[in-house]
């Protein structure tokens, strides 16, 4: 599964069983937990796809691309807060930086009653409408864009050439906030050109 859908999946948020051994008397028991590995590894592997992306993303040479990386970027930034509580937070560059203990991390709830982050990544990764969700339409609209603009110029979308396959491995995707400036600045340039072009003349 993709790194974004496999966060989607509900059964990675369900109690298992395991086999653990008593620290003090060195017994073997059985015990009823989160599988914590297998989440850890595919939050990472979520985040690690993210910032291929945006990385690769500033590469880019199609305004479609670029202005919908913008959006992408302003939806990760808006949801900064929920994302942190899971352990993941908006380093530099844009990039998504993972913090594991924090992911695992429990805190003081109402009576006493200890709060794990199981339900933050339900909110954030599951269902309608929810911040995985928002990415996929947005990284749907990229790969639309990206298609169509290798389809007119018959190139690749990107200096290096493989945007499209990092792009595959997310939803379809994820981006870097830096983008949107990228659009004016090549605008400013072509008006620049025109003008020198007139001068010439």
């Amino acid at each position: 599964k993709k790194s974004a859908e496999a966060l989607g999946d509900t059964s990675l948020y369900e109690k298992k069983k395991f086999k653990k051994e008593d620290e003090e008397t060195g017994e073997e028991m059985e015990v009823w937990d989160y599988d914590w590995d297998a989440i850890t590894k595919a939050v990472k592997t979520f985040v690690d796809d993210y910032n291929a992306v945006v990385e690769q993303a500033g590469n880019s040479e199609t305004k479609g691309v670029l202005r919908n990386a913008a959006l992408m970027t302003g939806i990760t930034e808006k949801t900064g807060n929920l994302l942190s509580k899971a352990g993941i937070t908006i380093g530099r560059g844009n990039k998504l930086e993972f913090d594991e203990e924090a992911l695992k991390k429990t805190t003081a709830g109402v009576s006493g009653i200890e709060l794990d982050n199981i339900s933050t990544l339900k909110i954030l990764f599951t269902g309608h409408n929810s911040f995985a969700d928002k990415i996929a339409q947005k990284a749907d609209s990229i790969s639309r864009a990206a298609s169509n603009a290798a389809a007119t110029v018959k190139a690749t979308y990107t200096k290096n050439g493989n945007y499209s396959d990092t792009l595959s491995k997310l939803f379809e995707s994820t981006i870097d906030k830096k983008v949107g400036d990228k659009i004016k600045d090549k605008d400013k340039d072509k008006d620049q050109d025109k003008v020198q072009d007139k001068d010439k003349d």
